[in-house]
């Protein structure tokens, strides 16, 4: 969705709920280079590297939010995606962001099969664009999201066609 935060599904639930815990439904998207190399995106707000993400609209499937995030972060476009993980367990998925709000996170992890385009290195969300070796993967905004990047690797690489559910 492109657009101010505050119009977003997101945006304006924040704005009736407050800081209060709620759950969040997000994407994220694998994709790969001819090398095997995994994309990463420099967000624009702190300027650290992460994979494409974001969260899901109203009246948008799951894999439509993943194609559209792709999209507005790297200029892609997407085809054909597979479902490898849903992250839902309160213990890894609950954080509280630098705002103070509290989110339970349910996350749709995809490999991007077929995509095609050009790459932008700059978009309304992104300030740069790259390839990273799944050994060497670039500096995430925080811990936490390092943590993850690290298990949604761990998770692929052991990926066996059954859907991995946390």
């Amino acid at each position: 969705m492109s657009g101010s935060w505050h119009d977003s599904y997101l945006g304006k639930l924040r704005k009736v709920v407050g800081t209060q815990k709620i759950i969040v439904n997000s994407v994220r998207a694998i994709l790969l280079d001819n090398e095997g190399r995994a994309l990463f995106i420099k967000r624009h707000g702190d300027k650290k590297w992460g994979m494409p993400a974001g969260t899901m609209e109203l009246d948008e499937s799951v894999f439509d939010a993943m194609k559209r995030e792709v999209k507005e972060e790297t200029g892609l476009d997407v085809f054909k995606a597979t479902l490898i993980a849903i992250y839902s367990s309160p213990t890894t998925q609950t954080f509280t962001d630098r705002w103070g709000n509290e989110h339970h996170v349910i996350e749709y992890l995809f490999q991007v099969d077929e995509w095609s385009g050009t790459l932008q290195k700059v978009t309304e969300e992104s300030v740069d664009v790259e390839f990273y070796a799944l050994d060497n993967l670039p500096e995430a905004s925080c811990d936490l999201f390092a943590r993850h990047h690290q298990r949604v690797f761990k998770d692929y690489k052991k990926f066996d066609g059954k859907l991995i559910l946390e």
